[in-house]
């Protein structure tokens, strides 16, 4: 008898780890979509766009995984399949991903092909068509200042160089293909001084006063806050960061509605409109899914 109860208890055992393998298998390959995002303001409220789109759109349900982490975390969560989507960029897959040396420069078209061809050969996933954003290393400067040396292009700095002063986050120096010593020789600048501040700090100091040319993303919402005006980048120095969703083709191939749904907003987001987006959350404090709502709204993608 107490064998009996022994043997009944073993496959009671099995029977529930059993359960537990299916119920995790199910959650990769079901029918329910699990969108990700990074730890930052922009990716999250794309992030909940693709969310909201695929419900608009779709019958599947989704599960929504946002601010995750950043490539290191992130990744790894796609290749294992507990999440299926998220909004990556070109400079971000060629460098940090697929490791590609890009020290001597990489135009937007070489960018996007990488990462279009090495994801699809290397990893089993696609990469969407780029929304139109960039968020790349950009230039800036107050618009009194832009206003009063009357230039626009980061080229036509050089006449003036000695006069500004610069300033940059700590990290921005220690870059090597695209940071402060490729920025001064591309485009021959020598400033009277240069600072390294947290980012928060170096907006308030150049509109204090205290710097006169700052680093900054081109996505940033705080170049809206300060009205910081972005230099052309006329020379190519900063590599691109274009963004568009990144998926499983696993995914795809068993759920192939969703390709149309993930190029909805194909050319539909620059970076002023990412900047706007961006503010609303960062300086208005408005939930992300409220303002990517009301954007896809204003767009006539859900009603």
């Amino acid at each position: 008898m107490k064998k009996k109860r022994k043997t009944l208890a073993a496959f009671a055992l099995a029977a529930v780890v059993l359960a537990g393998l299916l119920g995790g298998c199910a959650s990769k390959s079901g029918n329910t979509v699990v969108v990700a995002s990074k730890q930052f303001t922009e990716n999250i409220i794309l992030g909940e766009m693709y969310a909201q789109l695929i419900e608009e759109k779709t019958d599947l349900p989704v599960e929504r995984k946002l601010n995750l982490g950043g490539t290191s975390v992130i990744m790894p969560a796609i290749e294992s399949g507990e999440a299926d989507i998220y909004f990556e960029y070109t400079g971000t897959i060629c460098s940090e991903i697929l490791k590609k040396d890009t020290a001597g420069g990489i135009t937007a078209d070489q960018a996007l092909e990488y990462a279009t061809d090495g994801m699809q050969d290397q990893y089993d996933m696609t990469f969407f068509t780029p929304v139109g954003l960039n968020n790349t290393y950009a230039v800036g400067m107050p618009r009194s200042k832009v206003e009063k040396l009357g230039i626009t292009k980061l080229s036509e700095l050089k006449d003036h160089a000695s006069d500004l002063v610069f300033g940059a986050p700590h990290t921005f120096y220690t870059r090597i293909s695209d940071g402060y010593d490729a920025l001064t020789e591309t485009y021959d600048l020598s400033f009277r001084e240069t600072k390294k501040m947290d980012q928060t700090l170096m907006y308030e100091a150049a509109a204090n006063g205290e710097l006169d040319v700052v680093i900054a993303f081109a996505t940033d919402s705080m170049l809206l806050k300060y009205d910081i005006v972005l230099l052309e980048d006329d020379l190519e120095l900063f590599p691109p960061y274009h963004g568009a969703p990144l998926c499983r083709n696993e995914v795809l191939e068993a759920h192939p509605e969703l390709k149309e749904v993930l190029n909805l907003l194909a050319g539909k987001i620059d970076d002023k409109t990412m900047q706007e987006l961006n503010y609303q959350v960062d300086i208005e404090k408005r939930k992300p899914e409220d303002v990517a709502r009301e954007f896809l709204t204003e767009q006539g993608f859900i009603g």
